[in-house]
């Protein structure tokens, strides 16, 4: 079988690799859960205003018991459940959707190599999977286990429901996001480019919810500065809202067009220059970038097709996948310097 975790292929005797085993569980042996989804919908009923877990999607704390199993938990969980929801408004297709989440958190840790939440499959007792991710605000020093102050973006520059509306995870922008990572975090120029680089990701794997309150700034108990927590809550959204009008959940910019954004009414290769640029990130290093965009493509298709996606999914993320990076991201005007640089990569070349 495939790993839960990195779905590289190993024996059908165990569900994750030893490296996932260490990174996710500690190395404490995983069955599949002692409850079933009803259950879980029983358990979040009851502790609904107990929970600290921001968000609407379905999800339930987990920990460890003395036993080593995985059970609900009310307090100081390290672990986030989601299953496949029993209904939504306007989504569909709602069986892909753990699957969904985990292939494209993968696709960022594997492929993309950005800092990113542990996270895995995991089966109910009756074989259905959900989605499990590891709680990144906690971290163990001298032995204990203590909680990172977290801050979402939301937060940092002061968008609320009462100051905005009910839309106000998506009232900024992405460079008002980059400009409190220069603000509060100290090492902030390699995080400026991981931050640059989610937002590539988001864009091409059709991310249309990666708005304020998914970015996140971490200070955890022995240090004194902030650093940018892991990317985490990654979905190919456009699957499963067909009429997601959404390009990227937030503006890249606060205020600039540019000539192309104005003639296509998407972005392409000019806005994300431009916004690297806006964010300092030196030409070399966008060259680089997106070098590393153009080769790490069949990386992609490979690791997507290695999924628990279903076959309908697969094709339909590949798919999307190679058009946002194809014919939008790499989409250039002729006037347009940026295409001259030498990126020449199996043959193509901008």
């Amino acid at each position: 079988m495939r790993c839960y975790g990195c779905l590289k292929e190993i024996s059908s005797k165990s569900q994750y690799c030893p490296t996932c085993k260490k990174n996710i569980f500690d190395n404490i042996d995983i069955k599949p859960l002692s409850f079933d989804k009803e259950e879980f919908y029983t358990f979040r009923a009851q502790n609904t205003d107990r929970m600290s877990i921001s968000g609407v999607q379905d999800k339930i704390s987990l920990k460890f018991s003395d036993n080593n199993i995985l059970e609900p938990a009310k307090a100081n969980g390290r672990y986030i459940l989601k299953p496949v929801p029993r209904s939504h408004d306007v989504a569909s297709k709602l069986g892909d959707m753990p699957a969904n989440e985990h292939i494209s958190m993968q696709i960022s840790k594997q492929i993309f190599k950005l800092n990113t939440a542990e996270n895995c499959l995991v089966e109910f007792k009756d074989g259905e999977l959900a989605y499990l991710t590891k709680r990144f605000d906690y971290q163990k020093i001298e032995g204990i286990v203590k909680k990172a102050e977290q801050e979402d973006f939301a937060s940092i520059l002061g968008y609320t429901e009462e100051l905005q509306d009910k839309n106000y995870k998506y009232e900024s922008s992405y460079e008002d996001i980059a400009e409190g990572i220069k603000k509060y975090v100290s090492a902030s120029v390699p995080a400026i480019e991981e931050f640059y680089k989610r937002i590539i990701l988001n864009y091409l794997i059709s991310n249309g919810d990666a708005h304020l309150k998914n970015f996140s700034l971490l200070r955890y108990p022995n240090r004194d500065d902030y650093i940018l927590s892991p990317n985490y809550d990654l979905l190919f959204t456009s699957y499963h809202l067909k009429d997601e009008p959404a390009i990227t959940a937030l503006e890249l910019f606060s205020e600039y067009e540019t000539t192309a954004y104005g003639a296509m009414g998407y972005y392409t290769l000019e806005d994300f220059e431009v916004f690297g640029k806006m964010l300092n990130i030196p030409n070399k290093r966008l060259v680089k970038i997106f070098k590393d965009i153009m080769n790490i493509e069949p990386e992609v298709y490979e690791l997507v097709s290695h999924s628990y996606l279903s076959d309908e999914a697969k094709e339909a993320y590949i798919r999307s996948y190679e058009q946002r990076l194809k014919k939008s991201l790499l989409y250039y005007i002729d006037s347009y310097k940026f295409k001259k640089e030498s990126i020449l990569v199996n043959g193509l070349s901008l």
